[in-house]
């Protein structure tokens, strides 16, 4: 483990599966601490090993969990559960994605935990919050989606048919926003001495993620000028609908806004003067209002130039505007590619935060259901001999290799 990193000497254990929790701990372990995933060796995360993949680990679960260490422990026994608890309670953080209710009967519910460690920061994730009727419900993201709106805003303005977002945001900005929260409290601790439960509904999530863009415009005045019902179909889908891509003479797409300024700049560049003295385009609010009329235009236009040629002219007249590129070729330069071993040549993105007296790490290190069982029992206090009579019992499990091939402990 890398001393120098911002979360160096924090322990995190997880019971966390398939997205939001995941991406938390994977984003927690990036800035130096050290996560503890827990899973059952008959039941592991459920993406682990989807389908036929190199060691029975999946491209998804590899850049999820990458860089933490996995304890397989059988928490349907009472042995189980209780060096579950223990394991837990030892930590500075425990997080988890599971439905209510099931923490508290596996025994690593917050009241009980906070007993023995009350420093402990307990991070909750749930779909729908801990109660009411929907609490138990199993949720997904693109539940969420559609139960807070984002279907519905995605909702073609011509044929009115909605659409998920292609995407799982809903699950990626709830494990962002469980690594805020988990920062924010870390923080409190180091002024009270006290941990604290963290609830993160993805329902709230979501929301919050949709509001500023998509739901503010529309509903945060409680009597707007003019009422939803009244609105062209285009103008609910406002601001986003006025982003653009359009496609240029030989193939290439470009990604701009003929919204945002400075349109007289972008006018020049697609050489139609004409439109910054056409009574519906000239100024913004006209031209939101006509924008299917003016996309029409801007698409012609866009036709008739080369895309280097258009990105060049925009680029010149202050245009914002960028090149769509395949995924696969996508900022090279913030990407990483690492040899290890199990899976060949991978790669990643660099680390988003850049410290510049604590650096984040480059984690790569990977290991099967269980691969780093004795080592962590071993620093929890456990003899051999102890750890040797669990695994004899079937309350922990330990892969047999220790990890997988060229995978090494970040």
């Amino acid at each position: 483990m890398d001393d120098s990193a911002p979360l160096a000497g924090v322990r995190v254990v997880e019971l966390t599966s398939i997205y939001s929790g995941p991406l938390a701990g994977l984003l927690l372990a990036e800035l130096g601490a050290d996560v503890v995933k827990v899973e059952s060796q008959s039941k592991p995360d459920l993406i682990r090993n989807a389908g036929q993949t190199p060691h029975a680990v999946t491209p998804v679960f590899y850049a999820l969990n990458r860089g933490k260490r996995f304890v397989s422990i059988d928490a349907s026994t009472p042995a189980g559960r209780a060096l579950f608890a223990d394991l837990a309670a030892s930590a500075d953080v425990f997080l988890h994605n599971i439905r209510p209710g099931k923490p508290e009967a596996l025994g690593v519910g917050y009241e009980a935990l906070a007993a023995r460690n009350p420093r402990l920061i307990y991070a909750a994730i749930s779909g729908l919050g801990n109660d009411g009727p929907d609490a138990e419900q199993r949720v997904y993201d693109f539940v969420i989606q559609a139960r807070v709106g984002m279907v519905d805003y995605q909702r073609d303005a011509a044929t009115g048919q909605a659409s998920l977002i292609s995407q799982v945001v809903v699950d990626k900005s709830t494990g962002l926003a469980a690594v805020q929260a988990i920062l924010a409290a870390l923080y409190v601790r180091e002024r009270t001495g006290r941990g604290q439960r963290i609830d993160l509904p993805m329902l709230g999530v979501g929301l919050h993620f949709l509001w500023a863009d998509a739901m503010g415009p529309a509903l945060s005045q409680v009597e707007p000028p003019i009422p939803l019902d009244a609105l062209p179909p285009h103008m609910l889908q406002m601001p986003a609908a006025g982003l653009v891509v359009v496609r240029a003479r030989d193939g290439g797409e470009l990604a701009c806004s003929p919204t945002l300024p400075p349109f007289d700049g972008l006018a020049i560049a697609f050489d139609r003067p004409d439109w910054l003295v056409d009574e519906r385009f000239a100024e913004t609010p006209k031209r939101v209002l006509h924008f299917p009329a003016f996309h029409a235009e801007l698409v012609a236009a866009a036709a008739r130039f080369d895309a280097a040629d258009l990105l060049a002219r925009l680029t010149e007249n202050g245009v914002p505007a960028g090149p769509v590129q395949r995924r696969r070729d996508v900022h090279l330069d913030l990407i990483v590619e690492r040899e290890t071993g199990f899976v060949g040549k991978v790669r990643q993105p660099r680390p988003m935060w850049q410290f510049s007296e604590t650096p984040a790490r480059i984690t790569t290190a990977m290991g099967h259901t269980g691969a780093d069982t004795r080592a962590v029992l071993r620093e929890h206090g456990l003899t051999e001999a102890e750890i040797d009579s669990l695994v004899a019992d079937g309350t922990v499990a330990q892969s047999a290799a220790s990890r997988l091939p060229g995978a090494s402990a970040d």
